[in-house]
């Protein structure tokens, strides 16, 4: 028979293993976690001359090497800049807001960029311009006049305003087809538009999302552009056609996966891609899911009668990779393909899932990693956490894109040394945007 004594020394040892336990584990936890916030990632960083807050996937590489960068002021102006690694200089072109006369009237102005530029055969760089509301609140915003059609000639070094994609609209995501000379978008309020570069014509082919919108699309080789749109569908635009359909195919997504915000699980971003890039070597396309673990896959649309979609890896950052996790962040747009290499480069929020708030990458006082996918040979790769060669910290990025080179630019928020020069603190540090470089070594 078991004495008083007995039970208090069995719960004694209990108690013992119990606490041996947690503390194993919360050692084997520091020790992985420690383990791959010691691997650096060491980049190159070059500072704006603005003082421009933020920016959403305005970064595009272009074929002569130079590298235009779409920053975000709301309520004040977008900022068009190009960095030209020749003479290592990052330079403004343009203040959207003065370029379109909408100073000084009492309007709402154009404040944003939400969309990788583009380019043509000729080296003519496109993009479109955005407001999406911000401002001040004693402005009415539907002052804007809407989004613009705009053409850079770095030939000429001429920046054209080509007219209104739509009154009081501009667009997310933005797409060439070069054959047809065709631009692609989609608007604020979920209308698909074709703009043709020839006859300077703006056609609206109707709605094709609701909440939310597709934040990027992408253009095959015969023509026919891709979006995505809840629950984790695809719409296709057909080129011979010049129509829109709803298409079979289903992205790879888990929904039980927490909503991008648990505060409004309406508004759900975690269910259509969040960037896909057009591969013209291989004829297929690759994306990343808004949710579900930022998941990569490979998009053919060529194979049998309606295309296929191929779940590859999670590319969100590797401190979520383990367990079963429901409350991976949202994916960011910090998303590019070396198509010449045959690489895949993600830089993933770092930041703790909030069930209270609603919470985007920049601000995110966590070690920020840059994640490699090798196509050929099918696996993962972190790279390590970023940082500069002095040692100063990178924080959230939102925009990435290769340069013929191979060079990988991207465009996040890097600690500053000196206070002033910074656009916001990040717990105790100051920082503000730069052009952030990592030359690979292949």
């Amino acid at each position: 028979m078991n004495t008083e004594k007995d039970y208090r020394q069995k719960f004694a040892f209990r108690l013992v293993r119990l606490a041996a336990f947690i503390l194993l584990a919360s050692y084997t936890g520091i020790t992985h976690l420690n383990a791959q916030d010691n691997k650096i990632c060491t980049v190159e960083t070059r500072a704006y001359p603005g003082r421009d807050p933020f920016m959403w996937d305005g970064l595009y590489a272009a074929s002569d090497g130079k590298v235009y960068s779409a920053l975000i002021h709301e309520g004040v102006s977008a900022h068009f800049y190009v960095y030209d690694p020749e003479t290592d200089k990052n330079v403004l072109l343009c203040d959207l807001a003065e370029f379109l006369h909408e100073r000084g009237k009492g309007i709402r102005s154009t404040g944003k960029i939400h969309n990788k530029p583009v380019e043509d055969d000729e080296g003519n760089i496109y993009f479109v311009t955005m407001n999406n509301g911000s401002g001040p609140n004693t402005i009415d915003y539907t002052s804007w006049q809407g989004g613009h059609w705009m053409k850079y000639d770095p030939k000429t070094n001429t920046l054209e305003d080509m007219g209104l994609v739509d009154r009081g609209i501009g667009c997310y995501p933005l797409t060439i087809d070069k054959k047809r000379g065709y631009l692609f978008g989609i608007g604020f309020t979920g209308y698909f538009y074709r703009f043709d570069l020839k006859k300077r014509v703006t056609k609206n082919f109707g709605r094709v999302s609701n909440w939310d919108v597709c934040r990027d699309i992408f253009c095959d080789d015969e023509g026919n552009v891709y979006m995505s749109y809840p629950t984790a569908r695809v719409a296709k635009y057909d080129a011979e056609e010049e129509k829109v359909f709803d298409t079979s195919l289903h992205l790879p997504y888990d929904p039980a996966v927490f909503p991008a915000q648990l505060k409004n699980p309406m508004i759900d971003r975690t269910n259509i891609w969040r960037a896909v890039q057009w591969d013209p070597a291989d004829k297929v396309a690759y994306g990343i899911t808004g949710g579900s673990g930022s998941i990569l896959f490979r998009f053919d649309p060529h194979d049998g009668a309606g295309g296929r979609i191929t779940p590859l890896v999670k590319m969100c950052d590797s401190k979520f990779l383990e367990g079963d996790r429901k409350n991976i962040p949202y994916s960011t747009l910090a998303f590019a393909v070396d198509t010449k290499n045959k690489k895949v480069y993600f830089a993933p929020s770092a930041r703790e899932f909030s069930i209270q708030k609603y919470q985007e990458t920049y601000g995110s006082v966590n070690a920020h990693h840059l994640i490699m996918y090798d196509i050929k040979t099918g696996k993962r790769v972190d790279l390590g956490v970023m940082q500069a060669a002095d040692g100063r910290k990178i924080f959230g990025c939102e925009a990435i894109s290769v340069a013929p080179d191979g060079t990988v630019y991207l465009c996040g928020q890097a600690e500053v040394r000196d206070p002033a020069k910074s656009t916001r603190m990040i717990g105790k540090v100051p920082a503000a945007l730069h052009l952030i470089i990592y030359k690979p070594e292949y």
